[in-house]
């Protein structure tokens, strides 16, 4: 009995010291957050449709479906007073070189019309080593169209970063 005794605080004591020790544990996810917001948009613009293109650095991508490709409904969120009638139409990623700076290029429809007040946010994530800033993205592009599908000018769109 003895013996079985020794034997088992033997076995305790070597299962508890394999699980001390040096553990490898994931670092947390890091994400950034774009927000664009048009501020001169104004009521009764009648704004249904945007297409925008935002710069990426390397180390830096939308989140992706099982294809590879930028998953819409993973990447942008539509925060608007209208949410009825809200689609995403598409979601165009293309990763960044050692050269050129990615880009990812969505567009948004809120079918009631966008309100001065909406914004759409952009979650991408960062990858392990990635050491990104907030002036490595840029808007490029911003179009915007009417509910009649006409081009809208003159809003002032911004673009602001998070990095969480």
């Amino acid at each position: 009995m003895r013996t079985l005794f020794k034997h088992t605080m033997a076995l305790l004591l070597v299962a508890l010291l394999s699980a001390c020790g040096s553990s490898q544990s994931t670092p947390a996810t890091r994400t950034i957050k774009a927000v664009i917001k048009s501020s001169a948009l104004t009521a009764n613009m009648n704004i249904a449709g945007i297409s925008l293109a935002i710069s990426l650095p390397v180390g830096v991508a939308p989140p992706l479906d099982s294809n590879g490709k930028a998953d819409p409904a993973a990447t942008v969120l539509i925060t608007s007073s209208s949410p009825q009638g809200q689609t995403l139409p598409g979601a165009t990623y293309t990763p960044a070189t050692a050269t050129v700076s990615g880009q990812l290029a969505v567009s948004a429809i809120v079918a009631a019309g966008f309100a001065a007040t909406d914004t759409i946010t952009i979650h991408l994530n960062i990858a392990a080593g990635a050491t990104p800033v907030e002036s490595d993205f840029a808007l490029l592009s911003f179009d915007a169209f009417d509910t009649n599908g006409a081009t809208v000018t003159g809003l002032s769109p911004t673009l602001t970063t998070t990095i969480q």
